[in-house]
């Protein structure tokens, strides 16, 4: 039987990355009692910028989340530059989003917009009492019917519905979620590897590259092919982040993870070709990193029992089209939405999962999909090209748009699985 209306849930949620963040921060303006699990002794967020473009800040937005807090830069256009020049071949204005979407592009720093949502996940104001934090605490089995998580110090704790924001680890310390519920990830090391990096403001100016600060865009050189540099301001235009794409056989690097220390000299070793301004960035770069990317297969199903995975730990993706973040604040956005403070009146934790996977599944797989596909080829990105290839040719059928993307009405969506 349905639990009574007034009756809020017990909620557990497996990580504290943005994804698991944002449902604690969803769940909890639901009125329900949540707590955090965090393998690690919790030292907050790492790497480097992330767009959200107005689907996922719509969600940011309505969580009450601040976003100015969060030093996002407005992005306002695309600029393609020659690989080995510099030059500006492409320029594309992605028009006034907040207009046609409701809400603006903003490019963050993944530390300042995890900052925000653990503010708003643990701290007030804001509606439902805040969520409960619990840091060493690494799932190591999960009793998907029973809803009991077990932990690797001893500890245990069963609750009404678990959500699994565990992410998409493949080693050393795999996500326990997936293979717990059953599925076992197929997954192919990608022919792409990438380093990502920041250099700050004022290192910038002081190396004559001030441009990179103030032109509010995502910049790329190559894309078409493995190669590709992608280059956008974030945190009040005080950083300004890159990532940096090349062949996996170039380094052979095969250890799991995005944290793994390089040098300046090995970043300008992997890029010999490419535009002096951008070498001379390289040159002087910060917190430069390799992470080694993989592809996922869809996976099954995303729900057992009283468990769900969310975000990375359900949709692995590429980085090509800047949305696996959107995509975990989608998630998280409709679960709050499914589990509304009087869900209970229409159907039970099961059936709601069950509605979760048949909102979420299509559209996360779709845009799963199609970032496979940027990964060597710009004229998939979204809003790169206004309909039309690099070569003037009208873009295939298929392809995933601005609109699809952005002016997405999760609400009447749901409505219609509901009827």
């Amino acid at each position: 039987m349905p639990a009574r209306t007034d009756s809020p849930l017990d909620i557990a949620i497996i990580g504290a990355g943005l994804g698991g963040l944002s449902a604690a921060v969803a769940l909890r303006r639901q009125g329900h009692r949540i707590t955090v699990y965090e393998r690690y002794d919790f030292a907050g967020e790492v790497g480097a910028s992330l767009s959200a473009a107005s689907n996922g800040s719509r969600f940011l937005e309505e969580w009450g989340v601040d976003v100015p807090a969060a030093k996002p830069v407005i992005l306002k256009k695309l600029i393609m530059h020659d690989w080995e020049t510099g030059e500006v071949k492409h320029e594309y204005g992605l028009g006034d989003y907040k207009a046609k979407f409701g809400t603006e592009y903003n490019n963050f720093h993944r530390i300042d917009i995890h900052q925000q949502l653990l503010k708003s996940a643990f701290e007030g104001p804001g509606a439902g009492l805040p969520c409960t934090l619990k840091v060493n605490h690494r799932a190591v089995s999960l009793d998907a019917e029973a809803g009991t998580i077990t932990f690797d110090n001893g500890e245990s704790t069963t609750a009404d519905l678990i959500i699994a924001a565990d992410g998409i680890r493949v080693r050393p310390l795999p996500s326990q979620s997936r293979p717990q519920i059953g599925i076992t990830p197929t997954f192919t090391p990608s022919t792409s590897c990438c380093y990502r990096c920041i250099i700050h403001a004022d290192k910038l100016r002081s190396l004559g590259l001030e441009d990179f600060i103030s032109n509010e865009a995502i910049e790329y050189w190559g894309g078409f092919g493995i190669d590709k540099i992608v280059l956008s301001p974030c945190s009040n235009g005080e950083v300004v982040s890159c990532y940096c794409f090349y062949p996996a056989e170039y380094n052979d690097l095969r250890e799991d993870g995005w944290n793994i220390e390089a040098s300046p000299a090995q970043l300008l070793a992997t890029f010999p070709r490419l535009d002096a301004r951008m070498r001379l960035l390289m040159r002087h770069a910060e917190d430069i990193k390799m992470w080694r990317l993989y592809k996922h297969e869809p996976y099954p199903y995303w729900t057992r029992g009283k468990v769900c995975l969310l975000g990375d730990a359900a949709h692995p993706m590429m980085p090509d089209q800047s949305q696996g973040s959107c995509m975990a604040f989608e998630d998280a956005g409709a679960l709050g939405l499914i589990f509304h403070r009087a869900f209970a009146e229409e159907y039970s934790v099961a059936e709601g999962l069950r509605l979760y996977e048949r909102l979420r599944k299509p559209r996360a797989t779709r845009v799963q999909e199609a970032s496979f596909r940027a990964r060597e080829d710009l004229n998939e990105r979204i809003g790169w090209s206004s309909g039309r290839s690099s070569s003037g040719a009208v873009e295939r059928n298929g392809k995933l748009t601005i609109e699809e993307v952005c002016g997405y009405n999760m609400r009447e969506d749901l409505a219609r699985l509901r009827q």
